[in-house]
């Protein structure tokens, strides 16, 4: 199975999982991006989402409102799939390094320290961004063909993220989601 539809079956799975009684209070997806073993050629995507209940919580633990509902620190942190994990998604891990070797970005470690820098540097920012531009493109899919509405009864963000929030996240986000949905965290992102 090729990795983008690898990507889309599980996480498809994931988003259609979220039970009625839950969706009504959901209001954003996650897709929390990490490089497993902190090793470049190894990035996951990990699909939760948070509800209003949570941000309630949160509210009172954060610097302001919209830090507690913006910032993945302060959500549920649940994770629905973790796709490309090495343990609990080896097919994935395996059709994620397929797929980078296709692409002719796979790497071996280098020996030499000064190999990092011309080597794994460069390379290691194409995948990232490759990876990214896959989550995006997954992102419209869901939003597209109805998966997210349809389970949650109206369309919700996906926020791309990592555990730091800068421009980029930011214009992924907006990338992958309609015009204007996720506006919201887009300013936040922009205004912190």
């Amino acid at each position: 199975m090729a990795f983008q539809d690898h990507l889309r079956t599980l996480a498809t799975r994931a988003i259609s999982s979220i039970t009625a009684a839950e969706a009504a209070d959901v209001y954003v997806i996650s897709f929390f991006i990490d490089d497993e073993r902190d090793d470049p050629r190894q990035p996951t995507l990990t699909i939760g989402y948070n509800t209003e209940a949570q941000f309630r919580r949160s509210v009172a633990n954060a610097s302001d409102e919209a830090e507690a509902r913006w910032n993945y620190a302060f959500w549920l942190q649940n994770e629905l799939t973790v796709i490309g994990d090495l343990t609990r998604d080896p097919d994935g891990a395996a059709a994620r390094h397929r797929w980078i070797s296709e692409l002719g970005l796979w790497y071996d470690e280098p020996p030499d320290p000064e190999d990092w820098v011309t080597v794994v540097g460069p390379t290691a920012a194409l995948i990232e961004a490759t990876f990214n531009q896959a989550c995006v493109r997954l992102a419209l899919d869901l939003h597209d063909d109805g998966t997210i509405e349809s389970t949650l009864g109206r369309p919700v963000p996906v926020v791309l993220h990592e555990l730091e929030y800068y421009e980029g996240i930011a214009r992924r986000t907006e990338a992958a989601n309609p015009p204007g949905l996720a506006a919201d965290f887009a300013a936040w992102v922009r205004t912190g």
